[in-house]
């Protein structure tokens, strides 16, 4: 036959192509090792990238609950976090006053530096619509809510070596970790009682600046987990009519509610945009109280009373609304009980009635002493009282309380006296608050009593007192 190849031509065709296959398997093997290698040393560096992320969440978390008051204890924690989590990290610490952004013009929202956090400027700030975050160096008089633990390392290879590639990299990684609100919406549950002071020392012009600042406020605030009621100093109508102001004030001095507005949680309406500024409600009963807040007259001022009243009604030791005309939170963290205290004077009241009652919470009587020493000893003594059963305090001295005397001593220092310790169990502490300087100052030092000279400053300071009270810490995004 013609045609076919010989059986020999056809064996030497296949040693040949063996051959080739055999040169072939030999070219790759170096290859296909060198691919393996590289897959098991990137597996390994992307679990090393992995392990020091964690290390720097958790630095950054533990170094956050120190801040603002202390940013060296902030730096060590973090910094042994770190070690602890992942021994061979070596980071670095940088820290940041996170504020409330005002919106589209990306700039830090009026009044939020320093009564949110201290930077000393708001140069280099990074911003977008929601939040602000502000360079800040941890100096004296500065306070920094914000802390970045950053690290980087060279991961050395176990087989890559072979084919000449001895490590890899992590890159550049940075963990973010801010305390309180942090210019966004706080989720720390609270039931809050706000004490507003509306009697006739405060002009129309501040008083309307206060309920700005309040409603300012309660557009910071989460309302599906912060509860708030208003006070007033001093009373209201017990029964108003239909449609009369719900925080008329009364014509007497010891009838009529000193709580006249019931915890809320529908003071804000759904954000147009997810992240924006939510729109007041103004069908909220405490909207509404607060758009028709009037001045009192007559009477006299009373302290120690309401703030017992106040502390009465956080408790439940007098009927409110928690657990039956509000929704269930969606948190099993219990609600941190707080007052928010403002007034803007010394006590002014009346001589005590034979019914006169005590600064022992468990006694629903008023409290009125004409005496102003014995006066201002009361509302000491009742915050004490409140402060033993987990109330947290926050007073604002406004206007001449923060020069007025109370006896031997000044309202504000016993307004500092009723506010709680702050984080470190230091007790609050009031200083002169007679000039701008001064009262940046005491604004900022971290406790729970702030003070104000004019109604337009009230306004962070409400928003400064919600932060204080909800010190929660979370991992967060520096804008870029």
């Amino acid at each position: 036959m013609t045609g076919q190849p010989k059986r020999s031509d056809r064996r030497n065709q296949s040693l040949l192509e063996v051959g080739a296959s055999s040169v072939i398997l030999v070219l790759l093997i170096p290859v296909l090792f060198g691919a393996l290698a590289l897959a098991l040393d990137f597996g390994k560096l992307v679990y090393e990238r992995q392990h020091l992320n964690n290390a720097l969440d958790a630095a950054a978390l533990a170094g956050s609950y120190a801040l603002p008051n202390d940013p060296t204890a902030a730096k060590n924690t973090a910094i042994q976090y770190a070690k602890k989590n992942d021994p061979q990290a070596n980071p670095t610490v940088t820290f940041w006053c996170v504020v409330a952004s005002s919106g589209t013009a990306k700039t830090p929202a009026s009044g939020q530096v320093p009564g949110v956090c201290n930077p000393g400027g708001t140069a280099g700030a990074k911003c977008n619509e929601t939040i602000c975050a502000i360079p800040c160096t941890a100096v004296a008089g500065h306070l920094c809510n914000t802390i970045t633990v950053s690290d980087k390392r060279d991961v050395p290879f176990s087989f890559a070596p072979v084919i000449g590639v001895k490590t890899g990299s992590t890159g550049a990684l940075a963990s973010t970790a801010c305390r309180g609100g942090c210019g966004a919406q706080s989720p720390n549950p609270m039931d809050v009682a706000l004490v507003a002071d509306r009697t006739s020392s405060m002009s129309s012009t501040d008083r309307n600046l206060m309920v700005s600042g309040i409603k300012n406020t309660l557009q910071t605030m989460t309302q599906q987990q912060q509860f708030v009621a208003l006070g007033t100093i001093h009373r209201s109508v017990a029964s108003p009519k239909a449609g009369t102001c719900i925080t008329a004030a009364s014509s007497s001095a010891t009838t009529g509610p000193w709580i006249p507005v019931p915890f809320s949680n529908n003071y804000t309406l759904p954000p147009a945009v997810p992240g924006s500024k939510p729109a007041l409600n103004t069908g909220s009963t405490l909207v509404q109280g607060l758009n028709c807040l009037p001045e009192s007259s007559g009477n006299g001022t009373y302290l120690a009373s309401p703030m017992k009243a106040a502390a009465r009604y956080v408790l439940g030791k007098d009927p409110n609304n928690l657990g039956s005309l509000l929704p269930a939170r969606s948190t099993t963290i219990p609600a941190k009980k707080a007052i928010i205290f403002e007034t803007d004077g010394q006590p002014n009241e009346t001589t005590p009635k034979s019914n006169n009652g005590t600064t022992s919470l468990d006694d629903a009587r008023d409290i009125g002493n004409s005496d102003s020493g014995t006066a201002c000893n009361n509302l000491a003594a009742v915050a004490t009282n409140a402060k033993q059963q987990g109330v947290l305090i926050v007073t604002v001295a406004f206007g001449d309380a923060t020069t007025a005397s109370c006896g031997t001593k000044k309202v504000r220092d016993v307004l500092a006296a009723a506010a709680s310790p702050d984080a470190k169990g230091n007790a609050s502490t009031a200083n002169n608050c007679s000039s701008a300087t001064e009262i940046t100052a005491e604004n900022s030092d971290g406790d729970f009593f702030f003070c104000a000279a004019k109604g337009d400053e009230l306004g962070p300071i409400f928003v400064s007192a919600i932060n204080a009270i909800s010190p929660n810490t979370h991992l967060m995004r520096i804008p870029d």
